[in-house]
């Protein structure tokens, strides 16, 4: 049986009242640096006082609320997640994480139980990247990931990342402040929803993570030649759409058929000049692969480039391919992997060991210190849609695995 139980009224109280800054009747508007993003965090900043906790934000816009330990001179635990989101998204994606690791930290304040090593408590800032297209910018600064054009970065209406980090409480040119060194953390544990159908059809309450998927970004540009669309020849024709389509079907076969990568996407795609009565000369498409192997990822890449230097050959056009992002894949490991299980079953809970398919705060902290991830079950596998939900039950069984998980880290780490 658990050492202390979670108040599991009160954690999907604070889930559902964090869920209706942001609300519409199309899903979840929290997207990061609007105001309702604002207004989550300091929702967040409010719940985490109550809970005890001495809060600050960081230089990258972080909120951190810390609790002593018993000695104090050891590295502190983090537990955490985020609380912004994609439009029309959800209200469990990284809210649950957040909501879960105040819900342990009051827990521990009700108790009266004093961990050894020094708790936080983190909402990092825009994990998912829907503004500025860069994601993760909250838990890459503090692992010292960032990047110059992550800096210099701007938002579809060109503004740039500084005004709204500061708008936050952010620094920008402090940024460098928030980068915690190796060492620092004992560790950083991360309770989220699957956001994939697993735990759902399996009916198993808890995900063991065993990693988290890397993966490929790629823009391809394909140059052809507009021309009349009633009056060239079918024979003459350069069309960029037509190549952008073969395209589109051979990056699904990719994943689909041929297994080279777990999954492969093609998300957009643009068409110029984009009118009925005209062949298109240019054309380009957004795609991405995942897979935990990385090994999948450069196999997968070479595919791309095998089929777009086919398609030049036999459509007569030009084809560039862009190499956009490059995440590394963050295998988790087995003696953090024992721990997420051992807390489950300290807990009365059935787990399974789950890769995870889509990114998370805790990849970028894997690069300061060991991490661990629970997953709960997502119900049809939905996420970033309205649709998305996890029951009350999942939600509170989640959390109590948290916690049991940071006693348990608590001793052993």
């Amino acid at each position: 049986m658990p050492r202390f139980s979670i108040n599991a009224p009160r954690i999907n109280q604070t889930l559902d009242e964090l869920g209706h800054l942001g609300e519409s009747p199309d899903g979840m508007d929290r997207v990061a640096y609007s105001q309702e993003d604002i207004a989550g965090r300091e929702y967040t900043i409010k719940l985490m006082r109550e809970a005890g906790l001495e809060t600050r934000i960081d230089t990258a816009g972080n909120i951190i609320g810390r609790r002593s330990g018993s000695d104090d001179d050891l590295p502190a635990i983090a537990l955490g997640s985020h609380t912004d989101t994609v439009p029309k998204g959800g209200k469990y994606d990284g809210a649950l994480g957040v909501m879960a690791a105040v819900e342990v930290a009051r827990t521990l304040q009700e108790h009266g139980h004093l961990t050894r090593h020094p708790l936080e408590v983190i909402s990092f800032t825009n994990e998912e990247g829907t503004r500025f297209h860069r994601w993760l910018v909250g838990s890459r600064s503090m692992a010292g990931l960032l990047e110059q054009e992550d800096l210099e970065a701007v938002d579809d209406d060109g503004f740039g990342l500084g005004p709204c980090l500061a708008d936050i409480g952010g620094d920008i040119s402090r940024i460098d402040e928030a980068v915690r060194k190796p060492g620092e953390l004992a560790a950083y544990l991360e309770l989220h929803i699957e956001q994939g159908p697993n735990l759902y059809q399996t009916g198993t309450p808890i995900g063991v993570v065993t990693g988290i998927t890397g993966r490929a970004v790629f823009e391809v540009e394909i140059e052809g030649k507009a021309n009349h669309a009633g009056t060239t020849p079918m024979s003459t024709r350069r069309d960029a759409l037509v190549s952008a389509s073969k395209l589109v079907l051979a990056v699904q076969k990719m994943a689909a058929e041929q297994e080279i990568c777990r999954v492969s996407t093609v998300g957009s795609i643009k068409a110029v000049p984009n009118a009925v009565n005209v062949i298109p000369g240019n054309a380009s498409i957004g795609l991405e692969f995942r897979d935990t192997d990385m090994e999948a990822l450069a196999a997968a890449e070479q595919e791309l480039r095998r089929i777009t230097n086919q398609a030049i050959a036999d459509d007569g056009v030009d084809i560039q391919v862009h190499r956009q992002r490059f995440t590394s894949s963050v295998p988790i490991t087995p003696g953090m992997q024992a721990l997420v299980a051992e807390a489950a079953e300290n807990c009365g809970m059935t787990w399974e060991p789950v890769a995870s398919g889509a990114g998370h705060d805790a990849q970028a902290i894997a690069t300061i210190a060991p991490v661990a991830m629970i997953f709960v079950p997502s119900v049809d596998g939905i996420s970033h849609a309205i649709e998305e939900y996890s029951t009350p039950e999942d939600c509170a069984n989640g959390t109590q695995a948290l916690l049991e998980l940071l006693l348990l880290a608590d001793q052993r780490l």
